[in-house]
C-alpha cells in the first residue's frame, strides 16, 4: 500500500502480484479481494477526482468510519463470497493506513 501511496506503481505491481501468489481458501473470495486492489491501484494511477478513493478525506475518524461500514455490509448474508473479498481489501487498505498513520491522500 505504500508504494501505492508513493506512486510507486511498478513497485505496487510487483507486491499485487505477490498477493496474487498466496493462497486463497475460496476462489470468489480470491477475485473480489484482488479486483479491489487492482482498482485502487488504477484510481490511484489515474487520478480521477470521481473515484472514491480520490475524492475521500482519509482521516482518521473517516477511516474508522469507513472500516466500520464495510464491516456492517460484509454481515449481510446476502453478500456473496466475492463481495466478502472486495470489502475486506478495503478494510484491510483502511486498517493499514489507520494503524500506520498513513492518513495523507495521493498526489
Amino acid at each position: 500500500m505504500t508504494n501505492v501511496l508513493e506512486r510507486k506503481f511498478s513497485e505496487a505491481e510487483r507486491a499485487l502480484e505477490d498477493v496474487k501468489s498466496k493462497g486463497f481458501s475460496d476462489d470468489e473470495y480470491r477475485a473480489g479481494y484482488l479486483n479491489a486492489l487492482e482498482g485502487i491501484l488504477l484510481s490511484v494511477r489515474s487520478g480521477d477526482e470521481r473515484d472514491f478513493f480520490n475524492k475521500v478525506d482519509f482521516n482518521k475518524s473517516n477511516m474508522k468510519k469507513y472500516v466500520d461500514d464495510f464491516k456492517s455490509l460484509t454481515g449481510n448474508p446476502l453478500r456473496t463470497n466475492w463481495d466478502m473479498g472486495f470489502l475486506s481489501a478495503w478494510t484491510d487498505l483502511l486498517n493499514y493506513r489507520i494503524n500506520t498513520g498513513n492518513h495523507s491522500t495521493p498526489k
